[in-house]
């Protein structure tokens, strides 16, 4: 690894002598490739949630059924187990793929900014936490149909970005609108979700609600600063 980064260097150091400054978009891609193949955590989930949906596939409805997020098993047979593994399952192959490819592109700059571990922590806690707040809202609504799917957790990773930037928005190049992109992103995702049948939006929020308020913390406990070099 000391190798290569310093065969980098010089190659970059060659290239300025003599005046071969590398593309912006292409230097850009190169720290995004970097990225994704360290984002160790975040591939880990992607395969955990590919190779579930697949072993389901020949397992059967009883699996999904075991496994979901039933609120009256839940409460019935204090089946806790579900407010996580139901984050795991998914409906369809273009529910899986939709969650998937979100989590590929936000997830892998979200654990390079936060660390492995406190990025794990942040998925598995918005998850959860999307979970919980679906269940208040299905008593609430008197509506006790099972839910499953990653999104919660998904939601919970993009509200760590939003902190992220927040946080390290005073090294956005100028006149980035980084900023102003996420919050119309999140804004549009969360009213969508009002908007579509079979959507379970009080999960969406619940999630995005813990993946802001767990970043907030884990942000200032730990001191973290954000270059946000890898998002220009």
């Amino acid at each position: 690894m000391k190798e290569q980064n310093d065969e980098n260097l010089i190659e970059e150091e060659e290239n300025r002598e003599y005046g071969l400054e590398e593309d912006p978009m292409q230097a850009f891609w190169k720290r995004q490739t970097q990225v994704f193949l360290s984002s160790y955590i975040n591939i880990a989930i992607i395969l955990c949630n590919v190779i579930i949906f697949v072993y389901g596939l020949f397992a059967g409805y009883d699996f999904q059924d075991r496994f979901d997020f039933d609120p009256v098993r839940f409460f019935q047979n204090r089946e806790y187990y579900r407010l996580f593994t139901s984050m795991f399952l998914h409906a369809s192959i273009e529910h899986l793929g939709s969650n998937m490819l979100i989590l590929f592109f936000i997830g892998a700059n979200a654990e390079h900014d936060l660390g492995h571990i406190s990025y794990l922590f942040v998925y598995l806690f918005s998850g959860f936490i999307g979970d919980v707040i679906s269940l208040a809202d299905s008593i609430i609504r008197n509506d006790l149909t099972p839910s499953l799917g990653a999104s919660g957790a998904i939601f919970g990773v993009i509200g760590a970005v939003l902190i992220i930037v927040i946080y390290g928005r005073k090294n956005l190049r100028p006149g980035s609108n980084l900023l102003g992109r996420l919050i119309a992103i999140i804004f549009l995702s969360v009213y969508s979700g009002f908007k579509e049948v079979n959507i379970d939006n009080a999960a969406h929020i619940g999630g995005l609600i813990g993946g802001i308020i767990i970043t907030f913390f884990i942000t200032n406990i730990f001191k973290k600063e954000y270059t946000m070099e890898e998002w220009l």
